[in-house]
């Protein structure tokens, strides 16, 4: 037999080689890759994102919860006026300011006579802070009626 007559053998790596030539190998290209990677840092960024604006939001709303309380505490005070003739007349205006954690407050209250029923009185707080820059701002109405 000459070797013309003999069929050919393949090695291996040939046959490897022309089965991934018909698309029979599978895996990932680097374009696949790079996409896969680009996809997935765009969703991190909006993650990212999410969080710091989360924690803004939380920090906007620990002010307002301080604020509150400082209103309140203002109000017990003059709550019990409610229950004297002489206490009540005797209630004015208030303007305060408190500093709190490097953050300062500002109470400005205003009352109205006779509004908005005879003999009680409306008081009008302002409430504002600034902090790093960010003006804020609220605004809390109560009617106080005398009791006596």
């Amino acid at each position: 037999m000459t070797s013309r007559s003999r069929p050919l053998r393949l090695t291996k790596a040939l046959k490897a080689r022309r089965t991934c030539e018909n698309l029979i190998c599978r895996g990932f290209t680097l374009i696949e890759v790079l996409i896969a990677a680009a996809i997935l840092s765009i969703g991190l960024m909006g993650v990212a994102s999410l969080i710091a604006q989360a924690s803004t939001q939380q920090i906007s709303s620990r002010h307002i919860s301080r604020g509150s309380q400082l209103i309140e505490g203002f109000l017990e005070k003059s709550i019990p006026a409610q229950y004297s003739a002489q206490a009540f007349a005797a209630l004015a205006d208030s303007n305060t300011t408190t500093v709190i954690d490097g953050v300062r407050f500002s109470l400005n209250c205003t009352l109205a006579d006779n509004t908005p029923v005879e003999r009680c009185k409306e008081m009008t707080c302002t409430l504002t802070w600034n902090n790093s820059g960010s003006q804020s701002s609220a605004r809390y109405i109560y009617v106080l009626s005398p009791k006596f």
